[in-house]
């Protein structure tokens, strides 16, 4: 998009075993922690291995190197390019799921200003995921009023004004503590989408007692300085849930193969 620099990233390519490929694709876009924290392989291992080509984006190594945020949603297209173009892929089978900030550019590409932005011509993502999203943010991106959040930084406020009718899964914890612990967080998002046709595709799952991150692998805590609902402090508590990740697994890749 007119702005945004243009550099080459490292992603990590797996692909199936000729027998089980299925001619689609996976791409798969890791947290604000950064692809060190290597919570995307489980993911990468589990859709690779049911016959999907998957491709986990190292769009930043640790929290410190991260780009901004026009910058991520353009190696997002450069994902969904490269795979369209990948032997044995057909282009129009081309999804992508998200985790956290993940799941936010993931909210994004359902937006048609994502695809406009970043020149994609008629290539769309089939299907889109998103994991823990924080449902306060993308509330305020569907009402105009992304305005003042960092994240939205060089984004129109209307951005997700018109969407793109891409089938959207959210998965969420109903003890996320960037949405306050609030369960109805991520379907009231849903039930926020005025366009009616996105709303009748856009599906919400929630996990009552999951926290935010449940596929971290580990409990522990960190402050959140203006990130929480409003733009509030809190203090965002992880809890690693190895029956979240699994039921989550299984939510994604029902989603991916209903026709």
């Amino acid at each position: 998009g007119a702005g945004t620099s243009v550099n080459q990233i490292e992603a990590l390519l797996r692909t199936p075993t000729e027998s089980t490929s299925n001619g689609q694709a996976l791409l798969i876009l890791h947290h604000a922690g950064g692809f060190s924290f290597n919570t995307t392989q489980q993911y990468g291992e589990f859709f690779s291995k049911r016959g999907f080509v998957t491709l986990e984006l190292k769009m930043f190594n640790d929290h410190n190197s991260r780009p901004s945020t026009l910058e991520l949603h353009g190696q997002m297209m450069g994902g969904l390019k490269y795979l369209s173009q990948h032997s044995g892929v057909d282009s129009a089978q081309v999804s992508a799921m998200g985790l956290s900030l993940g799941a936010f550019m993931t909210v994004n590409a359902a937006g048609q200003w994502f695809y406009e932005h970043y020149d994609a011509g008629g290539l769309r993502f089939k299907k889109l995921m998103a994991l823990y999203p924080s449902c306060w943010i993308t509330s305020a991106a569907a009402a105009g009023k992304a305005d003042g959040i960092p994240l939205y930084k060089g984004m129109p406020n209307n951005f997700l004004e018109k969407w793109s009718h891409i089938p959207l899964l959210i998965l969420a914890g109903g003890k996320d503590s960037y949405d306050s612990e609030d369960p109805n967080a991520c379907p009231s998002f849903v039930k926020g989408i005025t366009d009616t046709k996105q709303a009748e595709i856009t599906q919400v799952t929630v996990y009552p007692n999951a926290t935010h991150a449940w596929d971290h692998g580990r409990n522990y805590s960190f402050p959140i300085w203006g990130g929480c609902t409003g733009r509030t402090n809190c203090t965002n508590r992880i809890v690693f849930s190895p029956e979240t990740v699994e039921l989550g697994k299984q939510a994604v890749l029902s989603f991916l193969l209903q026709k």
